[in-house]
């Protein structure tokens, strides 16, 4: 349960109120800095906090759905402390991610090099996609190794870089819409002169 410990109301230069808390936690003694709609409002709605919250920093925008379902079931297993089934839904959401974008090899390391080849991996973040491919591997096969919840985050981490690049920066550019570069003056034609 989070304590409050103090509530402070800042006016900015131009005259706007903004209404911040402190929240403490009595287990582990960390804090949080709120930021939320104040008192007049009638009822409490965050504004944003700090630090940001670990869990949004993992969001990725614009996945097909079956990609952020696998990728949101490896997010939870980790959170369970079920890092070898984390590790098995890292692998399909690179399964599914290359789906999605036309490669439906049977082997995943296959679908994985046809990235590289068209150019939608660099062939150094490849080698990530293949080590999340073989902790896939290993979390899903019954053996003396298994995944731990360290090298399943790290995991994670590539996994969310990768969805990044394949999905949400193409997303946010069509959002944008398309990139108008102004002609260049053509240059003066040499004079006989």
């Amino acid at each position: 349960m989070l304590e409050v410990t103090t509530g402070e109301t800042v006016t900015t230069a131009r005259g706007d109120d903004r209404f911040f808390s402190v929240l403490a936690c009595p287990d582990c003694g960390g804090f949080t800095v709120v930021e939320h709609n104040g008192p007049s409002a009638g009822y409490a709605m965050e504004v944003r906090s700090w630090p940001e919250d670990q869990e949004r920093a993992l969001d990725v925008g614009h996945l097909p759905d079956d990609v952020a379902d696998y990728y949101a079931d490896a997010k939870r297993c980790l959170d369970a402390g079920i890092p070898d089934a984390a590790a098995v839904q890292l692998r399909r959401t690179l399964e599914a991610a290359a789906a999605k974008s036309g490669h439906n090899e049977r082997v995943l390391m296959q679908r994985i090099e046809a990235l590289i080849d068209e150019g939608l991996v660099t062939k150094s973040f490849g080698a990530a996609l293949h080590v999340i491919r073989v902790i896939g591997n290993q979390g899903a096969h019954s053996s003396d190794e298994r995944v731990d919840q360290e090298t399943a985050e790290r995991a994670l981490r590539f996994t969310t870089l990768f969805l990044r690049n394949l999905f949400e920066v193409p997303g946010e550019l069509a959002l944008m819409g398309p990139a108008e570069d102004p002609e260049e003056p053509e240059a003066p034609a040499p004079s006989d002169g």
